[in-house]
């Protein structure tokens, strides 16, 4: 039976660590994980509940020396532990993940991208850096939408023939079980919108709440749930105070119930930038039965293949997201239920680890 490494930056809940969950959920592989960062601990329980065996290190150095230090805990873990695979679920570390794994003398090796590269300078030497490690040791850079592969391509630096494309899943049928349960427990019926994202730059929670005031002028009972924990949580609570949305907008951090939210929302927002790599948040909330509101930037073009299972806005426009958002709250659109379940049926977690087995082959 093929024993599966992951290696994680760290346990926060989000994108990276839940696809790791969808992997360990999966039988048929042995799956082992080592978290590099013992910070944030959110997901750090289940993640050892789920594995076959976990280790999460204490001694992640801040500074510079972390590059090394990574190389030499991957070949020791990977030397004691003996995997056929390793999967870096943090592309910007993949050079140091697969050099270690690679001097371990593991078959097969695997870095996830996960959004596509900037156009900086660092951008570019970041490209050519990962691309080129991946390259050299024999890997396989699985990019999760097409858009993020076309982007590394442009890169004049990038080594392409190691870019693969497999789309991120999502638990479907999980999402529309726990979605149903809390819809059923649902009290409050005023109408609220939700969005489910790290906060953090790459994101664009600033557009979703500039637009809020026209929103509640419209529509003054609304609320807006904020799923999702990050560095710009201050600023985005700041931000929400000075437009007066206190009574509108409520900040839920991380949390572990996101189906039931959905489930108690009436229309899911995603507002976010060119630097969005696919957006799976989009499939939970296709799953969930909501309408999809999300900027026009080309990862949400490609999950809402051009706006036929969602509205597509400019992005960076808050006048027309409010516009979108009332028009949705006040004249719902009906769910194409049956043709949206056909759909989903591409993002399914087995069929997400089908590709990442084909691609290290």
């Amino acid at each position: 039976m093929m024993k599966v490494l992951h290696v994680l930056h760290t346990a926060r809940a989000e994108g990276t660590v839940k696809l790791t969950l969808d992997w360990l959920a999966e039988p048929g592989l042995v799956q082992e994980v080592l978290v590099l960062n013992p910070h944030p601990p959110e997901m750090t329980a289940e993640l050892k509940r789920r594995a076959s065996w976990f280790i999460q290190d204490d001694g992640f150095p801040k500074t510079r020396a972390k590059f090394p230090w990574i190389v030499a805990k991957v070949w020791r873990v990977c030397r004691e532990r003996r995997p056929d695979l390793v999967i870096c679920w943090m592309n910007g570390f993949s050079p140091w993940v697969l050099s270690g794994a690679w001097l371990a003398r593991v078959p097969k090796l695997i870095t996830h991208a996960g959004n596509p590269p900037a156009w900086n300078l660092g951008g570019k030497v970041y490209t050519s850096l990962c691309t080129f490690a991946t390259w050299m040791s024999g890997g396989r850079m699985v990019c999760c939408s097409n858009y993020v592969a076309a982007e590394f391509t442009r890169s004049p630096a990038a080594f392409g023939s190691v870019l693969r494309v497999v789309y991120n899943c999502a638990p479907v049928a999980l999402i529309r079980e726990g979605a149903a349960t809390g819809r059923a427990s649902r009290n409050d019926h005023r109408p609220r919108l939700i969005m489910v994202a790290t906060l953090e730059p790459h994101k664009d929670h600033a557009t979703l709440l500039a637009a809020m005031p026209a929103v509640v002028r419209s529509v003054p009972s609304v609320q807006l749930w904020l799923v999702g924990e990050g560095s710009l949580r201050e600023p985005l609570q700041r931000l929400s105070a000075s437009l007066g949305l206190a009574k509108a907008v409520t900040f839920l951090g991380s949390r572990r119930d996101v189906p039931a939210l959905l489930g108690q929302s009436d229309a899911f927002v995603f507002s976010t930038t060119r630097e969005e790599g696919l957006g799976t948040v989009l499939i939970e909330a296709l799953a969930a039965g909501l309408p999809v509101i999300a900027s026009d930037v080309p990862a949400c073009r490609e999950v809402l293949e051009d706006g036929q299972w969602g509205t597509l806005v400019p992005p960076n426009d808050a006048e027309a997201l409010a516009a979108v958002i009332v028009a949705q709250l006040r004249s719902p659109m009906p769910e194409a239920s049956g043709k949206r379940r056909e759909y989903l049926q591409r993002f399914s977690p087995a069929g997400m680890i089908a590709g990442y087995l084909a691609a290290a082959s």
